[in-house]
């Protein structure tokens, strides 16, 4: 993958669950030698998000806009803080991105 991704973890207040995500994300980009820029937001700067990957949980889907979906992938856990399915879910995305 030649690619730079951007990857954002999303949570209500933007520290510490997404925090946590981030280190998950940036274990799993090293651990399959993805080029990967990841950052943490809050719901408030949803809006303003520049990323190829928005992971958040299901509990923040209504604030979601179309507009985002349809510029960004949005994946949904239903916890940030488990590294399993953090993984699945990336996993699910970058197996895509070979074809």
């Amino acid at each position: 993958m030649d690619k730079r991704y951007k990857i954002t973890a999303l949570c209500g207040m933007g520290l510490g669950t997404s925090s946590l995500a981030r280190m998950a994300i940036m274990d799993y980009v090293k651990g399959h030698g993805i080029d990967a820029t990841v950052t943490v937001a809050d719901i408030g700067s949803v809006k303003s998000i520049d990323a190829d990957i928005i992971l958040t949980t299901k509990s923040m889907a209504s604030h979601i806009s179309d507009d985002i979906r349809s510029r960004t992938t949005v994946m949904y856990v239903t916890n940030l803080i488990k590294k399993d399915e953090i993984n699945a879910k990336l996993d699910e995305f970058f197996a895509g991105q070979d074809e």
